[in-house]
């Protein structure tokens, strides 16, 4: 419960249109009851890429989701949150239109953190006391115990969500990749369908990773 009461101390400070909602929480002995905003299709970027093995096709759309993902995480970093379990499923999104119209929204900070910018020089870093978010997006530096994190993990993370978006699948499923055994893999069959922006995609997915 203390894990619970972190995460929604987190979530009050939080009111942005690309963050999930929490109105309020009620607890008693056993159970806390959060109430938060509803998203009408949450699952869509998570059933695209995993279920239908689907890369985000067209541009304007990539775009937008990957917009909106950022202004996410800007957000929560000028607020002086670290997310720390970036990744596709806790990327949900509430549709208002049409297939292609609807909003993206972050959730679960269930292991977030708040920087302390005091205890470390003035940076915003914290201190995450054993390695923890979701295999396939844990930066490599995030090993030990008392590990000094900051934004940087969910910038990391964001690179791997994005090569998600265009391709359906990490890079360490390209066969024999592993981070640091050199520069990231981008398979020419998987990504000449990204003509106009795609060198500008990759580039700032190498700046991530």
């Amino acid at each position: 419960m203390f894990t619970a009461r972190c995460e929604y101390a987190i979530l009050e400070r939080l009111h942005h249109p690309n963050i999930v909602q929490l109105f309020e929480y009620t607890e008693d002995d056993d159970k806390i009851v959060a109430y938060m905003e509803y998203c009408n299709d949450p699952g869509h970027l998570e059933v695209q890429i995993y279920e239908r093995k689907k890369e985000i096709k067209d541009e304007s759309l990539l775009r937008s989701v990957a917009k909106q993902i950022l202004t996410s995480i800007a957000f929560i970093h000028q607020m002086g949150v670290i997310h720390a379990d970036l990744k596709l499923p806790n990327l949900l999104s509430h549709r208002s239109g049409s297939e292609t119209d609807f909003t993206v929204k972050l959730c679960d900070f269930g292991i977030a953190m708040m920087a302390q910018p005091k205890q470390f020089n003035g940076e915003k870093k914290g201190t995450m006391k054993v390695r923890s978010g979701t295999s396939g997006y844990i930066a490599p530096e995030v090993k030990g115990q008392d590990i000094v994190v900051g934004p940087e993990i969910d910038m990391w993370a964001f690179g791997v969500i994005l090569y998600e978006l265009c391709v359906a699948y990490k890079p360490t499923q390209v066969k024999e990749y592993r981070y640091r055994d050199g520069p990231i893999p981008f398979r020419e069959r998987d990504w000449k369908k990204l003509t106009n922006k795609g060198a500008d995609v990759q580039d700032l997915i190498v700046k991530c990773l």
